[in-house]
């Protein structure tokens, strides 16, 4: 598929680049380095996202080019980027119609494989390591590319902690430090971010927490979930994963009167990525998230109770 799409990109002059909703390192870090790519080989690139750019990815190079509203024209090529449904790109979807043909470049489990063209590896740490091997064959790379791609994978490996860091992933990161990327930048721009105030609301989830009777899983809520400039979703779950033999964690958050976002997140062993499509959401195996049309409470009532039914028998620990 890789050469096909290779091909593809070679034969067609306009492109349509996006990703999903609630954007992220790894969805920003795909579409700035494909659209880098593709204006080093010559062609017409936009970026069009639902959603504005968190500002603390506003280090990214060409981030200023990414619209929100485009007029309505004809794109030879759409690519969208670790994205498990069209229907995730959100009011994008509409100028999708306009397009001669889709690539889909993704590594989410839960991928619907909806395009003309389906590169989908579950197995990849993210889509920005996969984006890497893009770069390689067409044989395009410099150092805007490689800050993108590093961006990405560092943000979807959690930087390099997660179950999806592999020795592939290293090689990979290994060769984009070649073009001069800074990592400790990289991560001050990232991690150097909260606020007193977003510290007093962090400490307001972690005094939720509670545990099933195994003691292994955990589960936090928050009865009026703050949307923040960076993912305060991963800043809880880094400071709930220091919890010992814990596999499974779980983030409540009331975004509505009646519905309520579910994250889940696992160490080794469980697939939440099984847990999430029961509830109709999906993402990968250690990293999932679900809508749940109730209020906190009953959305807790529903979700707990299945994954510990789920996770019964499943012998969870520390992994050797």
């Amino acid at each position: 598929m890789l050469k096909k799409i290779t091909d593809k990109i070679k034969k067609s002059k306009n492109f349509l680049i996006t990703s999903h909703m609630s954007l992220e390192g790894d969805a920003l870090g795909s579409e700035l380095a494909v659209y880098a790519l593709l204006k080093k080989l010559k062609k017409r690139a936009v970026v069009y996202n639902q959603d504005a750019t968190p500002e603390i990815y506003s280090f990214l190079p060409n981030v200023r080019f990414i619209k929100n509203h485009i007029a309505e024209e004809h794109f030879d090529v759409g690519m969208i980027l670790d994205c498990s449904d069209s229907s995730r790109t959100g009011k994008v979807k509409d100028a999708l119609s306009c397009v001669g043909s889709i690539i889909n470049i993704d590594h989410h489990i839960s991928n619907t494989i909806f395009g003309d063209y389906n590169w989908v590896d579950a197995k990849a740490g993210s889509t920005c390591q996969m984006l890497y091997k893009l770069c390689d064959r067409l044989k395009v790379m410099d150092k805007n590319i490689a800050l993108c791609l590093y961006t990405g994978i560092f943000t979807d490996t959690g930087n390099f902690t997660y179950a999806n860091t592999t020795e592939e992933t290293h090689r990979v990161v290994s060769n984009l430090m070649k073009y001069n990327i800074h990592p400790s930048r990289i991560d001050e721009n990232l991690h150097s971010l909260c606020k007193p105030q977003d510290l007093m609301f962090i400490s307001d989830i972690i005094s939720s927490l509670k545990f099933d009777s195994r003691k292994q899983i955990c589960w936090a809520r928050i009865q009026r979930w703050e949307e923040k400039d960076y993912d305060l979703t991963e800043v809880v779950f880094s400071i709930m994963r220091l919890l010992k033999d814990i596999d499974v964690f779980i983030l409540f958050k009331a975004i509505g009167k009646n519905k309520t976002r579910v994250n889940f997140r696992s160490r080794h062993i469980v697939d939440v990525n099984m847990i999430a499509k029961f509830f109709g959401g999906g993402g990968h195996k250690r990293a999932s998230g679900t809508t749940v049309e109730d209020n906190l409470d009953a959305a807790e009532r529903k979700v707990i109770p299945f994954v510990k039914r789920y996770t019964n028998g499943i012998k969870i620990g520390r992994k050797q």
